[in-house]
């Protein structure tokens, strides 16, 4: 069975510093032969349905930014499987919403997110029977465990960056958990006001997968621990 390391959601480019190699060191210390970022790669603040903050970066700059940050992830880990999350999917959102084809006038996701050979995009992905999706049928408070509960299969998800951690059920039948990775976002930036207010912030993690079985792995962030403020 595989080894599989799971990154949270980053919103390029506004990453927490450190995450980076944060994710590296938990690759190591499992020893990992998968790579998976569970979704929300690249943020795209300034396309956003939401309002957008007007002091951030437009949507060229911030594309910009966004891509030489990823260029530093691709350095880091040169083979891995991006699941496609919300975020990743506004582009073409928003192409849709005036009526044009994504297919047709926007170029394919691995050529706008400059993937390199060793990395490939997906909408879900099954590794050992496992699910990893990015997670939007898993929101809301412990989502990740109705999410396995419903499908009654071992689930991997991101989305919600206030949910972190294993949760199982089971029938007489059957034993299934459900693993939430945590993200890499950094809560002071401007793209995630809209959080300032919330009791439930997000958690800095990512997780593994060894054999079958899973961890959730906190950052110890420390004194680093960032709060948005009110």
């Amino acid at each position: 069975m595989s080894r599989v390391m799971i990154i949270g959601d980053t919103h390029l480019p506004y990453e927490l510093e450190g995450y980076l190699e944060f994710c590296q060191s938990v690759k190591k210390q499992y020893k990992c032969n998968r790579v998976i970022h569970i979704g929300d790669f690249i943020d795209h603040h300034a396309l956003s349905f939401h309002d957008s903050e007007p002091m951030l970066k437009g949507v060229t700059g911030e594309y910009e930014s966004a891509y030489t940050r990823a260029a530093a992830w691709y350095k880091a880990f040169p083979r891995a499987t991006i699941i496609q999350g919300n975020h990743d999917r506004i582009p073409a959102r928003q192409l849709r919403k005036i009526g044009m084809e994504p297919t047709i006038f926007m170029r394919p996701i691995a050529d706008l997110y400059g993937l390199p050979k060793g990395w490939d995009v997906q909408d879900s992905i099954s590794i050992d029977g496992i699910l990893y999706h990015h997670g939007e049928t898993a929101g809301g408070v412990n989502g990740f465990r109705k999410d396995a509960e419903t499908r009654m299969r071992c689930t991997v998800t991101g989305h919600n960056h206030s949910n972190f951690g294993v949760s199982y059920t089971a029938t007489d039948q059957e034993l299934v958990w459900g693993l939430a990775v945590g993200c890499g976002v950094d809560q002071r930036s401007m793209a995630f006001a809209y959080g300032k207010h919330f009791a439930k912030k997000p958690v800095t993690g990512c997780g593994v997968v060894i054999d079958g079985v899973p961890h959730a792995v906190p950052m110890d962030l420390g004194s680093k621990i960032r709060r948005v403020e009110v």
